[in-house]
């Protein structure tokens, strides 16, 4: 039983992690969120994505200081990320939605990573 599993851990495909870290204007953090999970978060679901978590620095809601919103999506395997990437650069709609989305952030950055172990696996492609 213990090989078997080891032999579908060998087997399956790594995790690919995509970050999204937003430093929201003062005051807005909660109203970006909500947008950001009511209409930006049902595309990327249907580009394949799968959301893990959501982190919000302070863990409270500032009115006069920003909050930093990071959002952590995972996908499996490279092929998948490069599909997931390939879809969003050809929908307008995603492009449209950051776009206006900026008016509500200071910053944004969006990093993708892996676990040290998958790193073979994920750039062999």
């Amino acid at each position: 039983m213990e090989r078997l599993r080891a032999e579908a851990a060998a087997d399956a495909a790594p995790t690919v992690y995509v970050v999204d870290e937003m430093e929201v204007v003062p005051g807005r953090a909660r109203e970006f969120l909500a947008s950001y999970l009511e209409q930006y978060a049902p595309g990327a679901r249907e580009r394949g994505l799968t959301l893990d978590r959501i982190l919000v620095s302070p863990p409270v809601w500032l009115a006069d200081q920003s909050n930093t919103v990071t959002v952590t999506w995972t996908v499996t395997g490279a092929d998948a990320w490069w599909q997931q990437r390939w879809a969003a650069g050809r929908d307008p709609d995603v492009a449209a939605w950051w776009k206006a989305a900026d008016a509500s952030l200071v910053s944004r950055r969006r990093t993708t990573s892996c676990a040290l172990d998958d790193l073979e696996a994920v750039t062999d492609v």
